[in-house]
């Protein structure tokens, strides 16, 4: 155990050297960039590096940003008060984006979703840079560095630098870091080198001119070659490009060329800043929605193949017993026995229920999917639901050797849909009884003031803490297809009809250690 932690910690403290290191080396580059009194730049790569590094490799590293912020506005005049709340106001940047990003977004770092993209922009580019922005103004200010006057203006670079910085840097290395290779595809690598000398070629002759002059030197230029980047080359084109453009436009705009330049530097970077977010805005979003796309037309051809397998394979052993019944009887053999008939067509019952249940759930995903899905309210006991889906499920717990025992507490009654809640406390005892069969399970109903409490616990397989969100979402599962049958829609189904009833489905569980699903029901539509 003492060896594992001494590895553990000599990887921490490299890595937070590292990002020292980077953020120092980086920071000082930043700050030669007129500086709004001397602190506020409008070119900030540190925030990118650290939220990438605090989000990817743990919050644990954040010493290397205070350590860096530190020591650099050391370097650049600032008092070691000043100094020091702006480190502090630099670390809870970084460590305010990484917990924004990752508990409340639940950003996936590959941006291949809109709402990791959307995530970024409102939580890390625009919310968290407010809080170094505001705590260095006002350390500044304390300290008697910066005028009054001067705030707003310090302000506005400090904070539109950092949210460059989350724009740029910190999506190349999220994309870098954590996304996979892309497929090897013909004439690919040719594809690349043109689209990144097209992209240098246009940001040169756009950024490195003294006027702006002539058709093919105007800002706009540069926006289809980013979205030819994006669309031909994902994530990777969308970062990359977009840091080429970057680079070359601060360079320009800083030697006092291209179409942003004005009386001063700070106010021409003011300029190419907001020319630069929107351009990386829009390669990124361009991108996700191409991946969204990708994994759409993905989805539709794997459910295809596993809804043909799934339906096929109850409706072919629903087939083989009609057939052998209707063999039996056009023998004309002796009349069987009852115990044997009636063998037979319980097995042909689960067949075309399970046959009828696969259908019901492609039905169900249609109707919410288009908006047709509202709770027909009545008086429900919950208690006399759950009784009833065990006595529908007797047989199936029987075969999985599964003891149920039920707890109930409190009253437990309320304005609910019967038949939607019927399929929900269905959804979780079969799970339980399919993925913790020999096992016991505990269903457990509390009656709290305004709500009822309902939890299913089984004993089984469990499910890993990275999965607990995805297994509620449409065709998503933590098991393997060839080991559990469905399509994966139980549980997103049972989502759909909590929450249209103002409540909420959660899970608990660790791989190995089984499960509990915790569904809360408000007792009437009024108090959703």
């Amino acid at each position: 155990m003492a060896p594992q932690k001494m590895r553990r910690w000599a990887k921490d403290a490299l890595g937070t050297v590292l990002l020292f290191v980077a953020y120092f080396a980086t920071a000082r580059l930043g700050l030669l960039m007129d500086a709004v009194a001397g602190f506020a730049t409008l070119v900030w790569p540190p925030t990118g590096i650290a939220l990438a590094a605090l989000f990817l490799f743990g919050a644990r590293l954040w010493p290397g940003v205070l350590v860096g912020a530190l020591g650099v506005n050391l370097v650049a005049g600032a008092t070691l008060p000043e100094a020091a709340a702006i480190g502090i106001g630099n670390t809870l940047e970084a460590l305010a984006g990484s917990f924004l990003l990752r508990r409340v977004a639940r950003l996936d770092p590959r941006l291949e979703r809109i709402h990791d993209v959307i995530s970024l922009v409102l939580l890390a580019a625009i919310c968290s840079t407010a809080i170094s922005a505001a705590v260095g103004v006002a350390s500044l200010w304390l300290g008697g560095t910066i005028a009054p006057a001067l705030s707003w203006a310090t302000f506005r670079a400090w904070w539109l630098g950092d949210m460059l910085g989350d724009l740029v840097v910190a999506p190349l290395l999220f994309v870098w870091l954590s996304r996979p290779r892309l497929a090897r595809r013909r004439f690919m690598a040719a594809e690349a080198v043109a689209v990144a000398a097209s992209l240098v070629g246009c940001s040169l002759l756009v950024f490195g001119a003294r006027d702006e002059g002539g058709l093919l030197r105007q800002s706009y230029v540069i926006f289809p070659l980013l979205l030819w980047a994006a669309l031909r080359f994902a994530q990777y084109g969308a970062v990359n490009g977009t840091f080429l453009v970057c680079a070359i436009a601060i360079a320009g705009t800083a030697m006092g060329l291209g179409p942003f330049v004005r009386q001063t530097l700070a106010e021409s970077l003011l300029h190419v800043q907001a020319f630069l977010g929107v351009a990386a805005v829009t390669a990124l979003t361009v991108a996700a929605a191409i991946a969204e796309r990708s994994r759409a037309a993905d989805a539709r051809d794997e459910f295809l193949a596993m809804a043909s397998h799934e339906l096929r394979t109850p409706l072919t052993a629903l087939l083989v017993h009609i057939q052998a019944e209707l063999r039996s009887l056009r023998r004309g053999g002796p009349v069987r026995e009852r115990d044997e008939a009636l063998r037979h067509l319980e097995s042909t019952q689960r067949f075309a229920l399970r046959l009828a249940k696969l259908i019901g759930e492609l039905l169900e995903v249609s109707r919410i999917v288009w908006g047709r899905f509202q709770p027909e309210r009545e008086e429900v006991d919950l208690a006399a639901l759950v009784q009833e889906s065990l006595a529908r499920q007797e047989q199936q717990l029987q075969q999985a050797r599964c003891l149920v025992r039920l707890e109930v507490k409190g009253t437990v009654q309320g304005h609910w849909d019967r038949g939607r809640l019927d399929q929900v406390i269905d959804n979780l005892i079969g799970n339980a009884a399919k993925y913790g069969a020999g096992k016991p399970i505990e269903v457990r109903l509390q009656g709290r003031a305004e709500d009822v409490l309902l939890e299913v616990r089984d004993h089984g397989i469990g499910i890993d803490p990275a999965d607990h969100a995805r297994v509620f979402e449409r065709f998503e599962r933590a098991v393997s297809r060839k080991q559990f049958g469905g399509f994966g829609l139980g549980l997103w189904i049972s989502r759909k009809i909590v929450e249209a009833h103002g409540g909420s489905i959660s899970v608990m569980s660790q791989a190995g250690a089984g499960c509990t699903f915790s569904v809360e029901l408000p007792r009437s539509a009024s108090r959703n």
